[in-house]
């Protein structure tokens, strides 16, 4: 299996995982999308994977769904795992200092964060 397949499976489940969650909270797509500051439209091409959500999309959705962001990673392979945590290196690594700085507060506040 390619990266880029690896990549694809991994945003699928996640988003599969997004969608269980919303839907075990009787949320409708246009509820969470509003609380997590997306478009609906937006919200069900991840749901669908059809769209890679930030990290801070799925950082958002843990917190309005109340589960850990591990939930999302679940039925997810260590191999797929390893790949979700390079595209997030990749994301990360063209981030600013200031970015950085947000993204390290955001870390200690899930570490903090009792789901």
């Amino acid at each position: 299996m390619d990266n880029k397949e690896d990549n694809n499976i991994v945003f699928v489940k996640i988003g599969q995982r997004i969608q269980y969650y919303r839907q075990k909270a009787n949320l409708t797509q246009e509820k969470l999308a509003e609380k997590i500051g997306l478009s609906p439209n937006h919200l069900s091409r991840i749901e669908a994977g059809r769209h890679n959500p930030y990290f801070e999309t799925i950082m958002l959705a843990a917190k309005e769904l109340d589960v850990p962001i591990d939930a999302f990673l679940e039925d997810i392979e260590d191999n797929q795992i390893n790949t979700f945590l390079r595209i997030m290196k990749d994301d990360i690594s063209s981030l600013s200092k200031n970015q950085l700085e947000m993204l390290k507060r955001y870390i200690e506040l899930i570490k903090d964060f009792d789901f």
